[in-house]
């Protein structure tokens, strides 16, 4: 293999095809990147890095060869030394193109600490010693639930919800609806939510309790956004205890260009959306519910965040032109920018590597800035590396643009 060139790398991404993506006409990630659907294939998630799970691919020599062993025989060249250092040598972030027919895992992510214990222990289910702080930012939309409400909206649905009692028994939820002390009631959500969890065992009491709130919902002439998602995942995944997550957690709707994001032991699903998401580099996942992939219900009761409040919003003024999504990440930092054609603008790695996806029109970056043949087109659905050894190049637009770059703070 000849040296490494610093310039920009077109990257060669993989689909998964996970069964919750969307399919056929509704299909996005195909239209996304230019190319038809299969018929039936579900098309979930577009991996747009170095995961050895999945790498993306650049060309060199006229050959396609994967990120991840690229950076094994180039380090300094694709990361530079300040990234290789933090990072031990791997490329930090995952970029994915997100899409989903229905339901996500109810899940949750555990902590460096956690991930390493998860890995050692079992890392058949848990294939990463690596954390996974996450952003999704709505391409279209997405609706997902995130976090434990505020407990006055937490006892509001369980006066709604005196079905629970099948599965609970009635004791605990009397105690949080007489309490009127804060932190007490805390206490006493937490006690009922692990029991809720635990008691699903019992797939009897499970049927009657999800049953009971179906009928009762049916028979509603209004119903609230969690409520509807509650009968459509019903119908999908029938007697599921991550069915009653949704009165328990903050129910989201973003709108293009809005963002969550979730650290460390924060329950969330995406329920159905296209997003952009971005992570740490790992695809470690503990799953509770939504899902007939494996379950740790033990695990994700551990080390589950109890937050009890509205779940912020980023970007919720939905600002366009140029939007920064700020995260306590150290991973990555994903940026949005919608142009005009007459667009360009000079960058400077700064020793850092960087990922651009180019999400409506097309995007032309030059580089060698004094050699007008060192330039390239990317176009919808493209995306492309620039590695830290490329010093400085100029991003400009052939029409009117939407990208997305990744960069790391």
């Amino acid at each position: 293999m000849k040296a490494f060139t610093p310039k920009p790398y077109k990257l060669f991404n993989k689909i998964q095809n996970y069964e919750w993506g969307t399919k056929n006409e509704d299909a996005f990630i195909p239209k996304f990147i230019g190319t038809n659907a299969e018929p039936d294939i579900p098309y979930a998630e577009l991996w747009i890095g170095a995961h050895p799970k999945s790498p993306s691919e650049i060309e060199i020599d006229a050959e396609h060869l994967p990120l991840d062993k690229i950076i094994e025989s180039y380090c300094d060249e694709v990361l530079g030394s300040y990234v290789k250092n933090k990072f031990s040598g791997k490329f930090p972030f995952l970029l994915k193109v997100l899409s989903s027919a229905k339901a996500l895992s109810i899940q949750l992510h555990p902590n460096k600490l956690q991930a390493v214990k998860l890995h050692t222990l079992d890392p058949k289910n848990y294939p990463d010693d690596n954390h996974k702080p996450e952003i999704a930012v709505a391409e279209e939309s997405l609706i997902a639930i995130a976090g434990f409400r505020p407990v006055d909206e937490i006892i509001e649905n369980l006066r709604a919800l005196p079905e629970l009692k099948f599965l609970t028994g009635g004791d605990l939820i009397e105690k949080i609806l007489i309490s009127k002390d804060e932190v007490e009631n805390k206490e006493l959500i937490k006690q009922l939510y692990r029991n809720i969890m635990i008691k699903a065992a019992d797939k009897e009491k499970l049927s009657a309790c999800i049953k009971n709130i179906v009928e009762i919902l049916n028979n509603k002439s209004k119903l609230s956004l969690e409520e509807e998602q509650f009968i459509i995942q019903y119908k999908l995944f029938g007697e599921d205890v991550g069915l009653l997550s949704f009165f328990f957690f903050n129910i989201i709707k973003l709108e293009p260009g809005q963002a969550i994001y979730t650290g460390a032991g924060v329950p969330h699903a995406y329920i159905k959306g296209n997003i952009i998401e971005c992570m740490a580099n790992s695809d470690n996942v503990v799953r509770a519910g939504l899902t007939n992939k494996f379950k740790d219900v033990n695990t994700l009761l551990e080390i589950m965040r109890y937050d009890f409040s509205h779940y912020s919003i980023i970007n919720a003024s939905m600002k366009k032109d140029e939007v920064i999504y700020k995260t306590h990440a150290e991973e990555f930092e994903v940026s949005c920018f919608q142009k005009m054609k007459s667009f360009n603008k000079i960058f400077q790695t700064y020793n850092k590597p960087a990922v651009f996806l180019v999400a409506e029109g097309q995007l032309r970056v030059k580089w060698n800035l004094n050699n007008d043949l060192d330039e390239l087109e990317f176009s919808k659905g493209e995306s492309f590396l620039i590695p830290a050894s490329l010093e400085e190049y100029e991003i400009s637009a052939s029409s009117d643009v939407k990208y997305y770059q990744v960069t790391i703070p």
